[in-house]
């Protein structure tokens, strides 16, 4: 049938390549977007000059499955040019060559800000293997992953470095960890100091896990006032134990807490990544401080599920 394609799930479409550039009023399953690249750290040249490409490889009520496709290009790429790509696979640093595709959490779906220059390209079928992907995505298979869109700008130009720059990439990453590495220390240093002169009313004043935004990359705004007010209460509970409480009644309250983060984690679509993870983990050390009993710290990890 002329001027028509039929795609993945039965759909009917009309043939994408006149409409490529304007976004589509739905995102659907085989859907193509190009996306200018940026640098791969603050120490990269500061303009790319290269395009590449994601396909939504699948979508639910919580998820967005993505794949970056394996193609880079000095402008957009037309349907044609993304018709011989196919997912890209991952070797840069510590990757050990799979493929490119995580899960995007759809109140973390914001590819204006997240990608520069999004442009829907056209729209492809979706093959059985791409399709596996999705389904281990949204099944929280072993190995699957979800992260913000701008993930796919990390795989994208950092696979093109790793393969063409390597060198220079490796130097700019290196700076990028050192600098880091200097902000931890400092941090720590400051935390040690704040442990020392840290008091219940101090606590009880502070907003707890207060850089948790914007939303993304941060958990949406609903987990984050829960997540807060557990806390409260929890330094609530904790103060109330007095100047000297027992050990099972602190490690009562704290395990508790970790319970809740574990359970509210899993109805969130596991949000909880690095970062909130040891904005939490630094908040429960903060208690068990105050309420004299540190060691109970060492136990913490085993209680987490995050």
């Amino acid at each position: 049938m002329k001027g028509h394609l039929k795609w993945a799930f039965g759909r009917e479409l009309a043939d994408p390549s006149p409409g490529a550039g304007s976004l589509p009023t739905s995102m659907e399953a085989g859907q193509v977007y190009s996306f200018r690249t940026r640098p791969y750290t603050e120490f990269s040249p500061p303009v790319t000059g290269r395009f590449a490409a994601i396909k939504i490889l699948g979508i639910n009520n919580n998820y967005v499955a993505v794949a970056v496709l394996d193609g880079i290009w000095s402008n957009p790429p037309t349907f044609k040019e993304i018709g011989t790509t196919s997912i890209i696979n991952e070797h840069r640093f510590a990757h050990t060559g799979g493929p490119a595709v995580f899960g995007v959490i759809r109140e973390w779906w914001k590819p204006m800000s997240d990608l520069d220059e999004f442009k829907f390209v056209g729209t492809q079928p979706v093959s059985r293997t791409e399709r596996s992907f999705y389904d281990a995505i949204v099944g929280h298979a072993p190995g699957s992953r979800t992260s913000t869109l701008f993930a796919a700008n990390h795989a994208a130009e950092g696979e093109w470095r790793w393969s063409n720059d390597r060198e220079d990439v490796v130097i700019e990453v290196e700076k990028k960890n050192a600098k880091n590495e200097a902000e931890r220390a400092a941090k720590e240093e400051r935390y040690r100091t704040r442990l020392s002169n840290l008091t219940w009313e101090q606590l009880q004043s502070e907003t707890p896990f207060e850089r948790w935004s914007p939303s993304p990359p941060f958990p949406p705004e609903e987990f984050t006032n829960a997540a807060r007010a557990v806390v409260r209460s929890a330094c609530d509970a904790l103060k109330e134990l007095g100047p000297k409480p027992r050990r099972a009644d602190v490690r009562a309250v704290l395990k508790k807490t970790v319970t809740w983060f574990n359970e509210a984690d899993e109805k969130a679509g596991n949000v909880i990544e690095t970062e909130e993870r040891e904005d939490i983990c630094a908040v429960l050390e903060e208690m068990a401080h105050v309420a004299r009993q540190k060691v109970l710290v060492e136990e913490i990890d085993e209680w987490r599920e995050w």
